[in-house]
C-alpha cells in the first residue's frame, strides 16, 4: 500500500506520513507489552500502527513511538480530527463502514 507523504487536516495542520516497515511493527508490538495479551490486542496494534505513520506535524518531526505512553502522547498531538483524516487516508473502506454504522444508529 502506498500512502501520501503528507496530508492536510481540515484545521490546516499538516501531517507528514511514512509507511510502517516490519521493524517498526516489531517496535510497536514490543511497545504494546501487556496490551498484546488482551482481547483488544489487534485493535490496539492497528490503532498504534496508524498513529505511528505520522512523522511530523506542521513540518516539526515527531519521534517514532516506542512505548505505550509515547503512542498515547502522539495520538493526543494528532487529535480527533487528525485521527479521522488518518483513517480516511489509510483505511478508506473502514472509514466508510464506520460512517455507515453511525448513520444506522
Amino acid at each position: 500500500m502506498s500512502i501520501p507523504s503528507e496530508i492536510t487536516l481540515p484545521d490546516g495542520r499538516k501531517l507528514g506520513l511514512k509507511e510502517i516497515d516490519p521493524g517498526d511493527m516489531l517496535d510497536l508490538i514490543e511497545a504494546a507489552g501487556s496490551a498484546m495479551s488482551g482481547a483488544a490486542a489487534g485493535a490496539w496494534l492497528g490503532y498504534a500502527q496508524m498513529i505511528a505513520t505520522v512523522t511530523s506535524i506542521d513540518g516539526v518531526p515527531v519521534q517514532f513511538p516506542v512505548t505505550k505512553d509515547e503512542v498515547k502522547d502522539l495520538a493526543r498531538k494528532i487529535g480527533n480530527g487528525g485521527i479521522v483524516e488518518l483513517q480516511k487516508t489509510l483505511a478508506p473502506e473502514k472509514a466508510d463502514e464506520a460512517a455507515k454504522d453511525t448513520a444506522k444508529n
